[in-house]
């Protein structure tokens, strides 16, 4: 974790860029679409909201309010795994920014390739309909998600003493989350998928396990 804690105090003005970014992008968000930041902020606690939000948007999934989360999502899940790269043993002797870059651009074409496979998959076995709800309820859970994680982000990236307390309990977190996004999607959508349980299961597992078998792939 030595390791860790040297990468992120390494050349970091790129890194208070990325959080300017975000940060400026949070504020274009909020002054564009007024409350609906921050009932995406609590949407883990707020069913009603993620429906009456599904209800207006499901035929506009690729608006610019997702759009610019999705740039939030971008750069902090990069900011998240370029911290933790120590931990898995990667080279982090080529240039911190390329390194990011790299990432992001992992990341991004990640996203694409099960964004691809989510739209093929559910047309293929007439799964539109559960296709639809569930890739909602995803990215906005996700949405949520992250707004909870980019403080500590931020603390970790700046703390002097903390950085490595810190790192552990930010990575702790986003994997307690998004083993609660799994369960709310189970649990919101529990008639859909006990209806359609092998097909559920078959989905998640290609949804998610197939684009990073393609990425490790075509990288390693």
């Amino acid at each position: 974790m030595i390791e860790a804690e040297n990468i992120i105090r390494q050349d970091s003005d790129w890194i208070t860029i990325a959080f300017l970014i975000i940060l400026v992008v949070l504020v274009v968000q909020k002054k564009l679409f007024g409350n609906r930041q921050l009932h995406t902020s609590i949407f883990f606690f707020k069913k009603n909201k993620l429906v009456s939000y599904f209800n207006k948007e499901k035929n506009t999934f690729f608006n610019l309010y997702q759009l610019l989360s999705f740039v939030i999502q971008l750069i902090s899940l990069s900011l998240l795994f370029y911290f933790i790269t120590p931990i898995f043993n990667v080279n982090t002797k080529t240039n911190d920014l390329d390194l990011f870059i790299k990432i992001a651009f992992g990341i991004g074409f990640y996203f694409l390739i099960r964004f691809l496979i989510g739209n093929i998959f559910s047309v293929i076995f007439n799964l539109e309909k559960l296709h639809k709800k569930i890739f909602f309820e995803k990215i906005n859970y996700f949405n949520n998600l992250i707004l909870w994680i980019l403080p500590l982000l931020v603390l970790t990236s700046y703390s002097k003493y903390f950085e490595n307390i810190l790192l552990k309990i930010t990575l702790i977190i986003f994997v307690v989350l998004i083993v609660i996004r799994y369960v709310l999607l189970i649990v919101n959508n529990k008639k859909l998928v006990f209806n359609n349980l092998f097909y559920f299961i078959l989905y998640l597992c290609v949804l998610e396990i197939v684009p990073l078998v393609i990425i490790l792939k075509l990288t390693i």
